[in-house]
């Protein structure tokens, strides 16, 4: 939310929960990268070291915590996004993407709070 015009200071902003509503939407790809196998590695890199596995996207999705968006495509109004992340406790907070495809979307949330984690504070 760097470019929101309520963000003025130009650095992603943590809102604490927000709901995305798609408006006419598909689900494209829905991904987790599994480390649970993974025993001997101080550091993992995860697109090279963690199994890629399809997952349903109402068990990706649970306490699912967006890191990073990417505009895919946009084309005669549909859009295209890929939205990288952190999945739940369940899945040992290990990252996952999803990629989707949509009309429109609505995004709500109470207020900024503070500068988020990954930018220099």
């Amino acid at each position: 939310m760097s470019t929101h015009p309520r963000n003025s200071n130009g650095k992603a902003m943590y809102s604490g929960k927000a709901v995305l509503k798609f408006i006419n939407f598909e689900i494209l790809e829905s991904v987790l990268y599994d480390t649970s196998k993974i025993k001997s590695k101080k550091r993992i890199v995860v697109e090279d070291d963690a199994q890629e596995k399809v997952l349903d996207i109402s068990e990706l999705l649970v306490d699912f915590e967006v890191l990073k968006t990417e505009e895919i495509q946009t084309q005669d109004n549909i859009y295209i996004h890929r939205f990288d992340g952190s999945t739940s406790l369940k899945y040992n907070a290990d990252f996952g993407y999803w990629i989707i495809k949509y009309k429109k979307l609505i995004i709500e949330w109470d207020e900024l709070i503070d500068t988020a984690w990954f930018e220099d504070r």
